[in-house]
């Protein structure tokens, strides 16, 4: 049985697309079409028929995790779906499918569900593979630890349940430090607690350093400086300004920390905040991360399957790279 922290980088998008029309076809009662051309330019990976209900399934070999790839996800299959019901399958009901390796947060599922987008994740799949005799094949796509429940990691209801606010400052940054450790610690090292400069200014909540000898840390020190990772915690109410995002990266420097940091938070960031980001990485080459709880909670998932917590984190920095 291949290691389930590195089956995903051992297949193509087109191979797990073949693996997935392999379980339906063998599940039998329906049509299972491959690539199929709805409307000029929009060509679904697979349609399912079975008698008046058509499936129409997106699949994507690495899960959305970002809010802006899930909307991407969103309107890609709600555009497949108009065309599919003004075109080829009009007068059938269109079910659309987002179908991935990997899990969703609760979250994330609930709104892809809202949006009218069914998920089918990692245990989904693995459940059909196994019910059709092919849970062997199937963990070249689908972590083992997909095929029996997992244990739901206990820093998820911590987080979601603590309030936000000054009363719990403190409870939270030291719930942030405990979770960024489960989470990133190893490959990075255990966290170093309220650190400081020598002048006693500049203080940071904790920071994680980083040898990692390979994968995305690695990468991260080599291209963005971070050879420290400095994390903020803040347990506002409301998104950070632009002040939360000034004072961390007051405490980013070449020579120093590096030019990385994370801010753990409950909330996504205000717009004077988010511009502040993209001048400080424009203007100064410093790369600040925001991670809100729901983020938090989709990473917590990651790690309870066995999967690299940190693919958030690389999408995040895509996502913000691509839209400037």
């Amino acid at each position: 049985m291949p290691d389930a922290r590195s089956n995903q980088f051992e297949f193509r998008e087109v191979e797990f697309i073949e693996f997935l029309a392999k379980v339906l076809r063998k599940a039998g009662g329906h049509t299972v079409l491959p690539e199929v051309q709805l409307a000029p330019g929009k060509i679904v990976d697979l349609v399912v028929e079975s008698g008046q209900q058509v499936s129409i399934i997106e699949t994507k070999r690495n899960s959305p995790q970002t809010r802006l790839r899930i909307d991407d996800a969103i309107r890609q299959l709600k555009a497949y779906a108009s065309a599919a019901t003004d075109g080829p399958f009009a007068g059938r009901t269109v079910r659309p499918i987002l179908a991935i390796p990997n899990s969703l947060s609760g979250e994330k599922v609930a709104h892809l569900q809202m949006e009218g987008v069914e998920v089918w994740d990692g245990p989904r799949i693995a459940q059909m593979a196994t019910s059709v005799g092919l849970g062997n094949e199937a963990y070249r796509f689908i972590s083992e630890q997909y095929f029996g429940p997992a244990t739901p990691p206990a820093f998820t209801e911590k987080l979601l349940q603590l309030p936000r606010g000054r009363g719990s400052w403190s409870t939270y940054q030291k719930l942030c430090r405990d979770i960024a450790e489960y989470l990133f610690c190893p490959p990075l090292r255990s966290p170093i607690w309220e650190s400081s400069t020598e002048s006693e200014v500049n203080k940071r909540d904790f920071i994680l350093p980083n040898y990692a000898p390979d994968g995305l840390w690695r990468f991260l020190r080599e291209k963005y400086s971070a050879d420290y990772v400095v994390v903020d915690a803040k347990n506002y109410r409301d998104g950070i300004e632009k002040k939360e995002v000034l004072q961390i990266a007051n405490y980013l420097s070449r020579h120093g920390t590096g030019l990385f940091a994370l801010i753990m938070t409950r909330v996504d960031p205000q717009e004077s905040a988010t511009y502040t980001i993209r001048d400080q990485w424009i203007q100064h080459g410093k790369l600040i991360v925001t991670l809100n709880d729901r983020e938090i909670e989709q990473m917590l998932v990651d790690k309870s399957f066995g999967n690299d917590p940190g693919e958030l984190i690389r999408q995040k920095i895509e996502d913000f790279r691509l839209g400037i």
